[in-house]
């Protein structure tokens, strides 16, 4: 038997055997989708139906794909290293790095965040009489501009508010500033390459000939513009292998179409369909919770979750109820307590919430209990201010853009003024901005801002040089060239609390140890640093390797746990407009699906809490349970008011201990006495 298909189960095996045509493999949670994956890209290489180059596998993080290639390689060897792995906007990257020309841009063009991409759309804002009368919500002006560039401007796809009609006018100036600043969104990633291929024939043919097999990872994550990426890039052979579960789908909020998954046999007819039911994860009665829960959903693909574990038993999920959200923090707390006394580590468990506003007091219970605790799915280290900084010095030291230069021009403070830039922008000519400014202060060496820009360009000149070929690691050249150019202490200066500035501080170490990580991985050069740039500006995912193995009680959103696993998982506040949330959480369906995902993350052990009262609007108010509580059925949870009942013989170990206390106490006094 082939190596791929050793310890694989029959819809594993059926599924990475499978050769040419569409593939739909629906990966029930904790079913082992990853080494599907890995297993059929290792046997088409194994039997050389393809060569490794002509394997295209797209993901939704770069880890994933890190963890997909390391894996095939470890088996097939260096060659496999040529199959191409990476996210749509990764492969987006690269596309128009290639066709650079044909989308009319710089041959080293920048890529610009959501952030920075909202910044220009409310500086393009201002020049508007409405801007000052209405009352504008920006993210929702760049959805509606965002459905105009997926639509090739087709109006009648808006609705009549006045933001829509400021997304019509503010459209074409948005993708001239982008132009103007030699820069693409995430979007335009997407868009720009479907646009490429359908004005350029040549360029159309030249990628659906690059592939033989494509896979997509996540699938139900996808939307619309993916989707048609997909469909182009597979048009000339369709031997497209699907891999995801519409249950999982919780995206819908940021554009992922779970019609795609749901739709996908009638799309790519004849279409093989393959169900991976066996779950390795979860526990027998978590599980039958799991299915009662998803159950209830009716548009989608039919599949129940079956226990895969030779053992199938283990504790029955639990239902807390509290009084108030008091109690709920405080009982909360004691349980993590008696369940790290049992022998589970902190790091074994997890509480999950629908929304942020919820971490608040959960966090001072366990300050105050002293349990150590990370949050994740905060402040992405990405969207730190000074992680973008030092992003945007690193980008100017090896090929500015207007929108890198313009933000470290006058960091930290070198007397560069509005007045200063306007000088600068006067300047005649086609010249890139930070090209006019370094002619500027030549020209204007009496001016206070002159020596200022003359000494940015001598350090941005430097600090590509120091940064691949200085003896030290990356990080340490980073702090020391940081620290002579004096941006540590302006850190340091614009926050009141050390600790919070050392805090911020923090997430430059990182981005060292991430530079450092990629060095190791691909060579000391300048190649490597520019591979770096687009790695963080395409702002994947990256974890401290340092953080990894600290034993902290982890605390995140639903949204932010899919795709982890923890033994011991609290799922905190199951009421309504809660989960189902009452502002965010029209979609029932991607609701009840939000929950599932949250009782699939749990291994051994599932704790399920919700409060009769809680505090809204300053004032306590009842609340109902969840909806999704009522549907389940009573035997498949154990529901308690308040706090665990003792146990067999437990009162009389508290008694006992109580009156040891006692009696050491009475015999120290009468010893005193």
């Amino acid at each position: 038997m082939s190596y791929w298909l050793q310890s694989l189960n029959p819809e594993q095996r059926e599924a990475v055997l499978h050769d040419h045509g569409p593939l739909l493999i629906l990966a029930g949670a904790g079913s082992g989708k990853t080494t599907v994956l890995v297993s059929r890209t290792g046997r088409l290489l194994e039997e050389r139906l393809t060569s490794p180059e002509r394997i295209c596998v797209l993901t939704f993080t770069n880890k994933a794909a890190h963890e997909l290639k390391t894996r095939v390689v470890k088996k097939v060897g260096a060659p496999a290293k040529k199959v191409w792995t990476g996210t749509f906007h990764g492969f987006g990257l690269q596309f128009l790095k290639e066709h650079w020309k044909e989308a009319e841009l710089p041959k080293k063009f920048g890529v610009i965040d959501a952030n920075d991409a909202l910044a220009i759309l409310k500086d393009l804002m201002k020049d508007h009489v409405a801007y000052e009368k209405e009352r504008f919500s920006m993210e929702r002006l760049m959805a509606k501009i965002s459905v105009l560039r997926q639509t090739g401007g087709r109006e009648s796809a808006l609705d009549d508010t006045i933001e829509s009609v400021m997304a019509v006018t503010l459209w074409p100036k948005f993708m001239r500033r982008l132009r103007y600043l030699g820069v693409v969104d995430f979007e335009e990633l997407l868009l720009r390459p479907l646009k490429l291929m359908k004005e350029h024939k040549e360029i159309q043919e030249k990628m659906r000939a690059r592939f033989d097999f494509v896979m997509v990872d996540e699938f139900q994550d996808t939307n619309n513009v993916q989707m048609l990426l997909i469909d182009d890039l597979t048009a000339s052979h369709r031997n497209l292998a699907v891999v995801g579960d519409d249950d999982q789908s919780i995206y819908g909020w940021r554009g992922a179409e779970v019609r795609n998954i749901l739709d996908f046999p009638k799309r790519y007819k004849p279409c093989k369909t393959i169900r991976l039911e066996r779950n390795y994860r979860s526990s027998g009665p978590i599980i039958s919770l799991a299915n009662c829960v998803i159950a209830q959903n009716k548009d989608r693909h039919a599949k129940i979750l079956k226990p895969g574990l030779s053992d199938a038993t283990g504790e029955m999920p639990e239902l807390f109820v509290y009084d108030n959200e008091n109690e709920e923090v405080e009982q909360v707390v004691a349980e993590l307590q008696d369940f790290f006394k049992q022998g589970y580590q902190w790091k074994d468990m997890a509480l999950l919430y629908r929304s942020n506003s919820q971490g608040g007091l959960l966090e001072g219970g366990l300050r105050r209990a002293q349990i150590p605790y990370k949050i994740t799915g905060g402040t992405a280290l990405f969207d730190r201010k000074e992680v973008k900084d030092v992003l945007s010095f690193i980008r100017s030291s090896l090929f500015p853009t207007e929108v890198s230069f313009r933000r470290i021009i006058n960091l930290p403070p070198r007397g560069v003024g509005d007045k200063t830039l306007e000088n600068i922008e006067s300047l005649s000519g086609e010249q890139a901005f930070h090209k006019k400014a370094l002619k500027w202060a030549l020209e204007n060496e009496q001016e206070k801002a002159s020596m200022g820009i003359q000494n940015l360009f001598s350090f941005l000149e430097h600090l590509k040089e120091r940064l691949v070929n200085d003896p030290q690691d990356a990080e340490t050249v980073l702090v020391r060239e940081f620290e002579h150019l004096g941006y540590r202490q302006h850190v340091f200066q614009s926050y009141r609390d050390y600790q919070v500035a050392d805090k911020r501080w923090l997430g430059v170490l990182i981005l060292g140890r991430i530079l450092d990580g990629m060095f190791s991985r691909h060579g000391r050069s300048m190649n490597t640093l520019e591979k770096f740039i687009d790695a963080m500006e395409l702002r994947d995912p990256v974890n401290d390797d340092k953080e990894e193995g600290l034993n902290e009680v982890q605390m995140m959103t639903l949204h932010a746990c899919k795709g982890l696993e923890f033994p011991l998982v609290f799922l905190v506040g199951l009421e309504e407009e809660l989960l189902p949330h009452a502002r965010l959480g029209q979609d029932v369906d991607e609701e009840r699906r939000l929950f599932y995902v949250g009782v699939t993350r749990a291994k051994k052990r599932l704790v399920l809490t919700r409060v009769k009262t809680r505090k809204r609007m300053g004032r306590v108010q009842p609340v109902a349970p969840s909806r999704f509580l009522l549907e389940l059925e009573q035997g498949l949870y154990k529901e308690f008011s308040s706090g665990r009942p003792l146990a067999a013989g437990q009162r009389e170990n508290m008694m006992a201990d109580l009156m040891a206390r006692l009696n050491a106490k009475i015999e120290a006094q009468s010893k005193e006495e």
